[in-house]
């Protein structure tokens, strides 16, 4: 079934209600061919990673502003 954060009734397999998430250890794929599963989300100081498809990341940089 569903399962609410802050929500006594989920629409979602993972309804937040609320408006940050928190990842709190970084990760960094070994490169864009790395192991994973499509929809894994990992982050260092540099990137934000996203996992496509199965072994392929794409990834976003970080600046300030």
């Amino acid at each position: 079934g569903n399962v609410g954060i802050g929500t006594p009734g989920p629409t979602e397999l993972l309804d937040i209600d609320h408006d940050a998430i928190r990842l709190r250890q970084s990760q960094t794929p070994a490169s864009a061919t790395a192991t994973g599963t499509q929809g894994q989300i990992c982050w260092d100081s540099n990137y934000v990673y996203v996992c496509v498809a199965t072994n392929t990341w794409k990834r976003s940089a970080l600046s300030t502003w």
